[in-house]
């Protein structure tokens, strides 16, 4: 399988953490090299139509070609058409869809609607909920996939989630409009519990191989932190190695300071199933080295960091918008090794005061080569706090800092620049510092 091969070389070469970062042409990376994909990326994303990803990683064995699509949500085509949309609903019987109880029929499926430009006019198109139980479904998806993506490493599945509430809400709100005026799903006429939707995405997974018979390698959007959800992802095993958390962390540019504990418990978690990865996707659009980017980037690396376990943390930092080069970050190229601290079941074996948490590393490299120790120090609190001597293992003399923006664009790291002095340096509220020897 290839991808197993691939997360043990990087590390061993330790240039840069796991990364994910789309790939594509007339986009993002569409200005990137063959080469820069290849020394900064791991998951370089493309999908139908778009194979630049696939193009730069081929037989390089340094990055994951990762093919985008959805096998969850159907867009009407009809109005915009779209090559993956009108082809299943062209084939499609009744079953293929899901249902409010006690119905069949195109008039009772479960949907949602999405306004969007299409031929320079503004229409809103109904969004249906593929129902992956169906053995049709899966036998069309296999033969999409083996025609437009056999080549690729791996799979992103969007809009993928383990319970009725998360899976069936989306465009438009809650998709069971019937159910209550939220729209909430508490089942459906073919999914009756929260068990049965992850049975349906368990048995399309492990229907997809490739052309040759090997097994197709999933991760999928997104992991819920719904209260009824264990703190082990049931998706996670089998075909599906990954569980992407998308504006967990950052969202559009906002730090999400009461989700900060949640994400941390997931990954301590996470890091406990053999091969399971958990991606850490933030979303920003600030200008490049702003006050703004330098917190977001800053927030979404010292969480990696306090959940990072080799071959387990993909950071998927997606904090600029108009790019065409890559969304990876100097600060992406430390990586942190040795850990004296660590996560086994929550976030609070890493605090050291409410709502702040602080993981230190014996030795952490930069672009390969070694700097010392570093540490990551999160505060997710309403105020700023000063970080205590108590609080650390180790002498540190430094506070990391960032200017400018990504790698492409001759972004920088300084690992020996503003002086740091336990008692005195603060970290803001809902921020992050890095610190190093």
């Amino acid at each position: 399988m290839r991808l197993a091969l691939f997360l043990p070389l990087l590390l061993a070469v330790a240039t840069h953490v796991p990364t994910w970062a789309y790939d594509e042409f007339n986009g993002q990376g569409a200005d990137a090299s063959a080469a820069a994909v290849r020394r900064y990326v791991s998951f370089a994303e493309g999908g139908l139509g778009n194979t630049k990803a696939l193009n730069d990683c081929r037989g390089s064995g340094a990055c994951s070609a990762t093919f985008y699509f959805n096998p969850n949500l159907v867009y009407d085509s009809t109005l915009c058409p779209y090559a993956a949309y009108r082809d299943f609903l062209a084939q499609a019987s009744e079953s293929w869809f899901v249902h409010l109880p006690g119905r069949n029929d195109a008039a009772g499926r479960v949907h949602g609607t999405y306004v969007q430009t299409c031929k320079g006019s503004r229409v809103t198109v109904a969004v249906y909920v593929v129902n992956q139980s169906d053995p049709a479904v899966r036998a069309f998806f296999l033969n999409y996939l083996r025609t437009n993506g056999d080549a690729w490493d791996a799979y992103f599945m969007d809009d993928t989630s383990d319970t009725l509430l998360t899976q069936l809400y989306g465009p438009g709100g809650g998709f069971c409009k019937d159910q209550g005026g939220n729209g909430y799903c508490t089942r459906t006429a073919e999914f009756g519990s929260d068990a049965d939707v992850v049975r349906a995405h368990s048995a399309f997974t492990q229907a997809m191989t490739h052309a040759n018979g090997s097994p197709m390698v999933f991760y999928y959007n997104g992991l819920s932190f719904t209260a009824a959800s264990p703190p082990i992802p049931p998706l996670l095993g089998g075909s599906i190695r990954g569980a992407v958390c998308e504006n967990c962390v950052v969202s559009n540019g906002t730090l999400r300071s009461a989700l900060y504990p949640k994400v941390l418990t997931a990954m301590a978690h996470i890091d406990t199933i053999p091969g399971a990865a958990f991606v850490e996707l933030s979303t920003g659009k600030s200008p490049d080295g702003s006050p703004d980017q330098l917190a977001q980037r800053f927030v979404t690396t010292a969480v990696a960091w306090l959940g990072y376990a080799d071959g387990h943390t993909i950071v998927w930092p997606d904090l600029e918008f108009t790019t065409h080069n890559l969304a990876v970050w100097p600060e992406d190229t430390i990586v942190p090794t040795e850990p004296l601290e660590t996560m086994s079941t929550s976030s609070d074996q890493l605090a050291v005061t409410p709502r702040v948490w602080r993981r230190e590393f014996a030795q952490c490299y930069r672009d390969g080569n070694p700097i010392g120790p570093c540490a990551a120090i999160l505060n997710g609190g309403s105020a700023p706090v000063a970080i205590e001597a108590v609080w650390l293992h180790q002498q540190y003399g430094h506070v990391i800092q960032a200017a400018g923006g990504d790698v492409l664009r001759g972004g920088t790291i300084s690992t020996t620049g503003q002086a740091f002095s336990a008692g005195a340096t603060q970290v803001g509220a809902g921020q992050a510092l890095l610190l190093s020897q």
